[in-house]
């Protein structure tokens, strides 16, 4: 198994390394500016010329439609095509009409439409823009009045090929592994990972893996997942882990966190800060759609993140969960931490980003709730043994109980997660006149 992730994490790489030789094709700033920037974006698209332009259903192609002198996608859910998760884009073709033949009396400003197709076009999949496609404009000559220009087709034609990221030396593997059962179904989820992955250019580094791999003794579990930008890799690496182990994973219901669909910072409350989606394990692809559609939705905005709000709501739909356990930013500051008195059962918490040591608003939530600590070297369990006999070292820093009932570094000058200190209480009201509004625990309902 620990084989099959190695395999799986180099492929990865490789993908990144060729994303990384490759460069945008178009300028941020020409896009913005298209008619500054007239010679840089059209002299990157061979113009073409045809009557009509049909749909022929052709292989590994997918259509993209705006409309008549339209920019967004109707169809943006088309790409990447959901039979095939690992493409590999060749050739962007924008489709037009030109009507009228005389482009000085055209209504719409062509280069304007151009750049904002191009943006969209970029926005749905940044990979999109690069110097390894090849672009071109057709426009579509039959069309004598606006009625006729209006029934043909606008848009973008992607053609792609299928890269080898898993090949039958997957297959062989999993059929070691005991998942012949489900083999082809977790082959499209692998899949689907490793190309989210490569979108995204992000990697895994097995921390997560490791420790899933280490428990397999938690029950009926609710896993909730940051995902916020810099956690895709250890989301991803969840996911990874119970496609490869189906049969002995107890992930029966998952949840993701983005800490508030794109709300601004100021906006966010505590337990109403809302980007949060849930969703049963099985069946696994509908997982993994999932996935790119809350990374749609937002990636975070400020550090702190909403991860009690993410566990309570999940609660309340998980219902019957047995353990929960939380994908945590380790960087970053817990910003509802207030809500952990809420929680009546035993968290388990997988902290990655851990260079700077142990953050201990994690320590306290594991202790508080009869739960756990896992990175990707060791597993805590007995925290409260350890307090109470003066003994909780963690990565040979000890830690101790202060007057205010939380634990903390013994020596407070090595204390690198201080900043997250005034978490561990509601905000001052800025106006005292003003009641302040403090979420009860609505998920013991």
């Amino acid at each position: 198994m620990k084989f099959l992730f190695l395999f799986i994490t180099t492929s990865l790489l490789l993908l990144f390394c060729d994303n990384a030789s490759s460069q945008k094709a178009f300028s941020g700033e020409a896009l913005r500016n298209p008619n500054n920037y007239k010679s840089e974006i059209e002299g990157k698209l061979d113009i073409t010329e045809i009557p009509v332009f049909h749909d022929e259903n052709l292989e590994k192609t997918v259509l993209l439609e705006n409309g008549y002198a339209k920019y967004t996608f109707k169809n943006a859910d088309s790409w990447p095509p959901n039979q095939h998760d690992n493409v590999i884009p060749k050739s962007v073709r924008v489709i037009f009409t030109k009507y009228p033949k005389d482009s000085a009396f055209w209504l719409t400003d062509y280069k304007w439409l151009l750049a904002k197709r191009l943006n969209a076009l970029f926005d749905l999949d940044s990979n999109l823009n690069s110097t390894q496609i090849d672009y071109s404009i057709l426009l579509q000559t039959d069309c004598n009045n606006e009625f006729e220009t209006m029934q043909l087709f606008h848009g973008i034609e992607i053609t792609y090929e299928l890269s080898q990221t898993i090949d039958t030396r997957g297959e062989d593997l999993l059929d070691s592994g005991k998942n012949v059962a489900s083999k082809e179904q977790n082959l499209q989820v692998i899949n689907r990972i490793t190309y989210f992955m490569y979108l995204k250019k992000y990697s895994m580094d097995s921390t997560v893996f490791l420790a899933l791999d280490r428990n397999t003794n938690w029950k009926n579990s609710l896993l909730v997942m940051d995902w916020t930008g810099s956690m895709y890799g250890p989301g991803a690496e969840a996911m990874l882990w119970h496609a490869l182990n189906s049969e002995k994973s107890s992930i029966k219901h998952v949840a993701f966190f983005n800490d508030g669909d794109k709300l601004k910072d100021r906006k966010k409350v505590i337990g109403f800060t809302g980007g949060i989606y849930y969703q049963e394990s099985d069946p696994l692809l509908q997982v993994t759609k999932l996935m790119k559609r809350v990374a749609h939705k937002g990636n975070g905005g400020d550090s702190p993140e909403n991860d009690l709000e993410a566990i309570c709501t999940a609660m309340i739909q998980a219902k019957n969960e047995e353990d929960i356990i939380l994908i945590a930013d380790n960087g970053s500051c817990v910003r509802d931490f207030v809500l952990q008195q809420c929680l009546n059962k035993p968290l388990h918490i997988l902290l990655c980003n851990t260079r700077n040591g142990i953050n201990p608003q994690y320590i306290n939530l594991a202790w508080k709730t009869g739960g756990s600590l896992h990175t990707k070297d060791w597993d805590l369990e007995n925290i409260d043994q350890l307090l109470r006999s003066n003994q909780l070292i963690i990565e040979d820093k000890q830690y101790v109980l202060t007057q205010n009932g939380w634990i903390m570094p013994a020596n407070r000058e090595d204390h690198y997660f201080a900043f997250c200190d005034t978490y561990y209480s509601f905000p001052k009201k800025k106006n005292p006149k003003k009641r302040r509004k403090e979420p009860d625990c609505y998920f013991k309902q």
